[in-house]
C-alpha cells in the first residue's frame, strides 16, 4: 500500500483543515492607516507616515538614519552611489545571492567579483574575500541569507584591513542581530527590502540605514531627485556648497521615493515584528533539533554570535546519500506533498543565473571590451554555491516558522517519512 502522499497516500498535513499561517499579516491597524493616508490627501514626498517609519525604524536598527526608497534592488545601488563607488572598481560580493546584488554593481559601472560561500552558512567566505581583494576592490557586500548571518567580525577586520567600504545586504535580516548588533548596522550601510516575501513587507520598498551623517545626506538626495535632505535630523549639515557642486545642484538623481500608503502599512508591521521574529526563532530552533535526529538532514549553523535570529524562510541541507541516491529535487517533491507548501531550492549561483545576464544588454553594459569581459558572470568559479543550489538546498517560506510546535513536530515528521519510504519513489 502507498504510503508517501506523491504516489496517493495520506499527507502528513491537512491544509484544508488546519492551513499554515497566512502572510502577509495585517489587521484594522493597517485599514485604519490607510485611510488616513487617503483622505490626508499626502500620498507621498516626504509626509508624515514616511517620516515616522524612519524614525522608528533607525530606532529599531540602533543606527541614526534611516531613508526609504522604493525597494531593495535600489537601496543596494544608491549605496554604492553614495560611498562613490564607479568606474574602475570592484566590488566583492558572495556567488550565492539574489541577482540584484550583483546587478546594482554593474549599474553604477563598477565590477562584481563573485566568491564562494561557506557551506554550513551559504553566507560570504570571509576566506574567499581575502584571496579576491585588488588595488581596485572598493567595498564588500555580505548578505545575510536566509537564516544565517555573514560572519561580521571577519568581515570587518578584512574591511579595516584593506581600508574598504561594507554594505550589509539584510533582505532577509529585519531585526536579526550579530553581537547585540542589528543587522545592518555594523557596516557602513545597510540595505533592506520590503517586497512581498520578506518578514517585514509593504509589497514593495525599501530601507537604507547608516550611522554617517555624510553618508545619510547622499543616500536621501538619491532617492529625491538630487535635492538636499529636509528634516531635524540634517540640522548639523554645512549647508553651503558640498562635494556635489552648490545648493542649487546637490547631485544628479531621479525620484525613488516611496509613497504614505507604503509608509503606513510598514510602521504597524513593525510593531508586529520582534514577537513575530522571536515567535519563529523558538520554532526554528526547535524544528533543528528534531532535523537533526534524521539521517540525510543537516540544519543549517548558527553561530553563537548571532544574538537574535531572523528567518526568511527555513532552509536546511539534504544529503542524498543517506536517502539511498534520491536526487534532491525528487525529494523537494514528496515533501512538498507532505506538507502541503512550497518547498524550494536556494537562489541559482551568479555564474550561471537564468535572471543575472549582463551581456543580454551591450548598449548599457558595454563601456569597452575589457569591462564586457570583467561582467561575464560565467568567468567565475563557484563550487560550494553550485553544490547547494544543485544538490543540498531544501527552502520553505517562513511563514511555517508562525505556526505552533505541533506544527514543528508535523515538518519533521514529514521528512521522516519521506525517509523511511525513500523506495516508493527512488
Amino acid at each position: 500500500m502507498t504510503k508517501l502522499a506523491i504516489k496517493g497516500g495520506v499527507p502528513i498535513k491537512n491544509t484544508k483543515e488546519s492551513p499554515w499561517p497566512v502572510w502577509p499579516v495585517w489587521g484594522k491597524e493597517e485599514e485604519k492607516s490607510l485611510i488616513e493616508v487617503l483622505n490626508s490627501g499626502v500620498w507621498s514626498y516626504n509626509g508624515p507616515k514616511e517620516r515616522e517609519f524612519n524614525k522608528l525604524f533607525a530606532e529599531f536598527t540602533g543606527t541614526k538614519y534611516a531613508i526609504c526608497t522604493v525597494n531593495g534592488t535600489v537601496t543596494l545601488q544608491l549605496a554604492l552611489e553614495a560611498l562613490g563607488v564607479g568606474i574602475g572598481d570592484e566590488v566583492i560580493l558572495p556567488g550565492l545571492t539574489w541577482q540584484a546584488t550583483a546587478a546594482t554593481i554593474i549599474d553604477v559601472n563598477a565590477t562584481p567579483v563573485m566568491v564562494d560561500v561557506c557551506e554550513d552558512t551559504w553566507c560570504i567566505d570571509p576566506k574567499e574575500i581575502e584571496k579576491a581583494i585588488t588595488p581596485r576592490t572598493k567595498a564588500i557586500i555580505p548578505v545575510h541569507l536566509y537564516g544565517a548571518f555573514a560572519d561580521m567580525d571577519a568581515v570587518m577586520e578584512i574591511a579595516k584591513k584593506h581600508n574598504l567600504y561594507v554594505i550589509e545586504d539584510c533582505a532577509h535580516k529585519h531585526g536579526g542581530e550579530w553581537n547585540g548588533n542589528k543587522a545592518g548596522s555594523i557596516g557602513d550601510i545597510g540595505s533592506f527590502s520590503y517586497q512581498l516575501s520578506k518578514h517585514l513587507t509593504a509589497g514593495e520598498g525599501g530601507s537604507m540605514i547608516t550611522n554617517s551623517l555624510e553618508i545619510a545626506e547622499k543616500l536621501d538626495a538619491l532617492r529625491n531627485c538630487g535635492r538636499r535632505p529636509e528634516g531635524e535630523e540634517y540640522h548639523d549639515l554645512d549647508k553651503g556648497a558640498g562635494d556635489y557642486g552648490d545648493d542649487g545642484n546637490f547631485i544628479q538623481s531621479g525620484n525613488l521615493r516611496i509613497t504614505e500608503f507604503q509608509a503606513a502599512i510598514l510602521i504597524e508591521g513593525l510593531k508586529r515584528l520582534p514577537a513575530q521574529n522571536a515567535n519563529r526563532d523558538v520554532n526554528g530552533d526547535y524544528l533543528n533539533t528534531l532535523l537533526n535526529n534524521i539521517p540525510g538532514v543537516i540544519p543549517i549553523k548558527r553561530d553563537a554570535r548571532e544574538t537574535k535570529k531572523a528567518y526568511f524562510n527555513f532552509a536546511f541541507r539534504y544529503n542524498k546519500v543517506d536517502f539511498k541516491g534520491l536526487p534532491i529535487e525528487k525529494f523537494r517533491e514528496a515533501l512538498e506533498a507532505e506538507i502541503g507548501i512550497v518547498v524550494d531550492s536556494s537562489y541559482e549561483p551568479l555564474n550561471n543565473c537564468s535572471l543575472y545576464v549582463p551581456h543580454t544588454k551591450p548598449a548599457r553594459h558595454k563601456l569597452n571590451d575589457a569591462y564586457w569581459a570583467e561582467i561575464d558572470p560565467t568567468r567565475f568559479v563557484l563550487p560550494i554555491s553550485n553544490k547547494i543550489f544543485k544538490d543540498e538546498s531544501v527552502c520553505i517560506h517562513h511563514k511555517v516558522l508562525m505556526g505552533t510546535k505541533a506544527d514543528m513536530d508535523l515538518i519533521a515528521a514529514a521528512i521522516k517519512k519521506v525517509y523511511d519510504n525513500v523506495d516508493e519513489i527512488k
